[in-house]
């Protein structure tokens, strides 16, 4: 329960990682990359559809992120949000990585091993290729909603998006995708 003092010192919502960095904890780091790493790879790999180039651009993240907290000041590193910061962070360091390509192979997924293919398996995998066919702005939103799980707050934190246009992107997004799959699964049923 917060208390009246709490609320006036804005101590009510600090992250106690970030209190952590910004009183120079040597282990704050790696407690960073612990909490985070997991799900910022999911999201770099549903904007990126590669698993080197995802690894790589959460590495990058993480190096950029390090490299802008030596910099912060006390007070700005205890009162950071660091969820959607590392998220921002690594979402600018994929788009990048897509611009260098030129050209982005959207329905390439990843080698899966072939054996133990169940519907329910060959189901995501049909969603995560219907995923990597949306606009990027649609296949951002859907990503953080609902393989990310998180609340559209934290969404426009992320994006810089108002609270309405990512909610847009995403009711945009899965009308998009039940499209896709709807035309692929007519499409493999004519086979």
């Amino acid at each position: 329960m917060e208390t009246e003092a709490s609320k006036l010192d804005g101590t009510a919502e600090l992250d106690p990682l970030a209190v952590r960095l910004a009183e120079g904890d040597p282990q704050a780091p790696g407690s960073l990359v612990k909490r985070h790493y997991a799900e910022l790879y999911r999201y770099a790999f549903s904007v990126l559809r590669e698993e080197r180039a995802a690894e790589d651009a959460v590495q990058d993240a993480f190096e950029r992120a390090f490299s802008a907290l030596g910099r912060y000041s006390e007070g700005r590193l205890r009162a950071m949000r660091l969820r959607p910061w590392m998220y921002r962070i690594t979402l600018n360091v994929a788009r990048n990585r897509l611009r260098q390509r030129r050209e982005v192979p959207l329905e390439e997924i990843s080698a899966v091993d072939s054996a133990g293919h169940d519907e329910q398996r060959e189901g995501v995998m049909d969603a995560l290729g219907a995923l990597g066919k949306l606009p990027e702005r649609q296949r951002v939103a859907v990503t953080l909603r609902y393989l990310q799980d998180l609340p559209y707050a934290e969404i426009c934190s992320v994006t810089g998006w108002p609270e309405g246009t990512a909610k847009t992107l995403v009711r945009r997004g899965l009308m998009r995708l039940r499209e896709i799959m709807a035309i692929e699964g007519t499409r493999g049923e004519r086979r």
